[in-house]
């Protein structure tokens, strides 16, 4: 359903102070990195499975390409540029969550007409090489600006490990180093990645400092760790919304101050709801898990079974996948560095391998069922969802999937989605 059509998407349910304290962090966030534009100073564009840290240890801020796909969903804005990019010949399927920042940034007429007051313009991209669209997309925008773009490569594993992998955050830092020619391959990248920002901004990497940071990651994915065991086995203590609006910080951020700020925050406020029985809903019937990216364009879409179903959503895949970048052995900075993104993409690419991460944490939050988002523009992400689907069905764990694009309103037929859910829903209970 277009924009002009009418549909515009629902507000999400927010029931933690630290949300609202979020969303404003990224309002300010954006701000200091226009300030810092304007001084001459480099901002980076940069996706999630590339080695951030480094820049935060030589104080260059980033932003991120999914970051900015969703704010601009969010603000029910994707309508219009993905349809601008379409009239400039791209294909309608072409992956919308990667190439609607390439659609915002193709208006240069009013760049400031966007989110918190107008996406910062960065002044180089930095990118993990995962599918042929994302790494043509980023091209393409680097291009448009006119500024220099950064490819970090990845590795595959020869051997997957057993099937029970991953049950630990120890055993997962134990597995990235297994393979050690992977770890040795991915320093070589780092090392690359390194010389192009110091090239580019004449700054130079102390690895006292990047100790520091990964330290400060360490702690961070810590308190995510908590939130995760304090909400196992308690009605569920917080909304999709306030998922949604916390973890561009707490995972994408890391080592960033605002990133163990936000970690923490929503950790005490978790703790102090746990221990009064405060709850999300007052008759908690159905206990939902999400995995995989939510809907960005209409967040108060996963609200609306609350009250009508008793169903909540009590885990949210993101916070999960932080413990794979534990890394307690900083002896050498770099190269735990580099073992924490070796094997990045791998939770979501390589099921049942990693099918089986998720069904512990099924059991663990006594879900009743799982929901994933199929968008068939992202073919990388969607491609292995009906595998996941597959091994959780194994396991005894009802799953349903909802097919949409995660930030393209366009398709989007609401009352058909929340008959579905709602028919899953009421299946399971």
């Amino acid at each position: 359903m277009s924009e002009e059509q009418g549909f515009k998407g629902e507000r999400s349910r927010k029931s933690l102070k630290s949300t609202v304290v979020a969303l404003e962090n990224q309002r300010r966030h954006f701000a200091e990195c226009r300030d810092r534009l304007a001084k001459g100073e480099h901002v980076i564009l940069t996706f999630v499975g590339v080695p951030n840290e480094i820049l935060f240890a030589m104080d260059i801020e980033a932003i991120y390409t999914p970051n900015i796909s969703a704010l601009i969903s969010a603000k029910q804005m994707s309508p219009r540029y993905l349809d601008l990019l379409n009239s400039k010949g791209y294909f309608r399927d072409l992956c919308r969550y990667c190439s609607l920042p390439l659609a915002y940034f193709w208006e240069n007429e009013n760049p400031e007409d966007g989110p918190y007051g107008g996406i910062p313009r960065p002044s180089a991209i930095i990118m993990e090489v995962e599918d042929d669209p994302i790494i043509r997309i980023h091209e393409l925008m680097a291009k448009r600006l006119g500024v220099p773009v950064y490819f970090w490569d990845h590795t595959m594993p020869l051997d997957l490990p057993p099937l029970d992998f991953g049950k630990t955050p120890k055993d997962i830092e134990a597995e990235s180093y297994r393979e050690s020619w992977r770890v040795d391959y991915a320093v070589k990248e780092t090392e690359g990645l390194i010389a192009f920002l110091e090239t580019l901004t004449g700054k130079s990497l102390s690895m006292a400092r990047l100790r520091e940071v990964m330290e400060r990651s360490n702690e961070q994915f810590d308190y995510c760790t908590k939130v995760l065991d304090l909400c196992a086995g308690a009605p569920a203590t917080m909304t999709m919304g306030d998922h949604m609006a916390s973890l561009i910080f707490t995972q994408f951020y890391r080592g960033h101050p605002l990133g163990l700020q936000q970690a923490k925050m929503m950790y005490e406020e978790v703790k102090e709801r746990v221990e009064k029985g405060i709850g999300v809903c007052d008759n908690e019937q159905v206990r939902l898990g999400h995995y995989g990216v939510p809907n960005w364009f209409t967040p108060g879409f996963y609200d609306s079974f609350v009250e009508s179903h008793g169903a909540t959503f009590a885990f949210m895949g993101y916070l999960a996948i932080t413990q794979q970048w534990i890394k307690r052995d900083l002896s050498d900075p770099l190269r735990a560095l580099a073992s924490r993104y070796a094997g990045y993409t791998e939770l979501g690419l390589l099921p049942p391998w990693h099918a089986q991460f998720f069904v512990e944490w099924a059991k663990k939050f006594r879900l009743d069922g799982v929901v994933f988002q199929r968008a068939d523009s992202c073919r990388l992400l969607s491609g292995p969802i009906l595998l996941f689907m597959k091994e959780l069905e194994k396991h005894g764990i009802p799953t349903f999937a909802i097919n949409s694009d995660y930030v393209d309103a366009r398709d989007w037929d609401d009352k058909k989605m929340k008959s579905q859910l709602a028919s899953f829903i009421e299946t399971i209970r």
